[in-house]
């Protein structure tokens, strides 16, 4: 095992409750080794957890186990789960947050044997009491099994997806990072689908030209918006030395338009 566990949630830095995860991880699995890919989640936002672990989760080495803590049915009928995906384990709330990760054969567990939760598992903090603690004793080399027993027909999320009309793509925005970089659903394999190698494009968001599509940010003059395939292989609007959300008001869901 690689004993890296990684911990996506919406919890921010300001109150302790990432930091708990950690000690109760490190209370099981002394070894393990603890990556944040981020705590900065919006607040309840399923969707935007589940773009930003799958741009992730590959980076990571053979058999991390990653936890992801958004949410908003904690304490209902909500199920826990865990499953696996190649060499690499998921944990968190059956929600649809991992959507984008399962797979057709995913053998997916449900969060069930108090052998493997805390003593006592209050309604408001399953990140602590369920998830942390199977996240730990996964690294330990407990398996899923073992944890509770299959889940079937886990949560999937009923996504935006980009769509071709016939004389544009059209998608929308899916996360704005602290730059005020807009990343899309619309995916470089798409534009290559859609229009020939070094055709001029522009992208519109309403009637408002954005600018054309650049190899990278310092292809523009600064202050000037435009677009670029990002590291997450979807096209994303940016302003060189500036915020583009910012400017142009953007906000998750606002609708973007590819056009020769």
């Amino acid at each position: 095992m690689s004993g890296v566990i990684t911990l996506t949630t919406d919890f921010g830095t300001a109150d302790p409750f990432a930091g708990i995860m950690k000690g109760v991880i490190l209370s099981i699995h002394p070894p393990a080794r603890i990556v944040d890919i981020t705590h900065a989640i919006e607040p309840q936002n399923v969707l935007q957890a589940a773009y930003v672990l799958e741009s992730a989760w590959r980076w990571f080495p053979k058999h991390t186990v990653h936890v992801a803590v958004v949410d908003p049915g904690v304490g209902g009928s909500r199920r826990a789960m865990a499953f696996k995906r190649g060499n690499t384990i998921f944990v968190g709330p059956d929600n649809g947050l991992f959507t984008g990760l399962l797979e057709a054969d995913s053998q997916c567990h449900e969060l069930k044997n108090p052998k493997y939760r805390l003593p006592e598992v209050s309604g408001t903090f399953h990140g602590r009491d369920v998830f942390a603690p199977a996240a730990a004793w996964i690294a330990r080399g407990t398996p899923l099994k073992s944890l509770g027993p299959p889940l079937k027909n886990p949560v999937r999320l009923d996504r935006p997806q980009a769509a071709w009309t016939g004389k544009a793509l059209e998608g929308e925005v899916i996360h704005i990072d602290r730059f005020g970089n807009a990343a899309t659903n619309i995916s470089r394999e798409l534009i290559a689908q859609h229009f020939l190698r070094k055709t001029p494009l522009t992208v519109r968001i309403g009637r408002q030209s954005v600018g054309g599509l650049s190899s990278h940010y310092a292809e523009i003059p600064s202050g000037r918006t435009g677009a670029v395939i990002n590291s997450w292989n979807v096209l994303e609007v940016f302003e060189r030395d500036g915020n583009a959300a910012r400017r142009l008001k953007l906000k998750v869901g606002r609708k973007i338009r590819v056009t020769r």
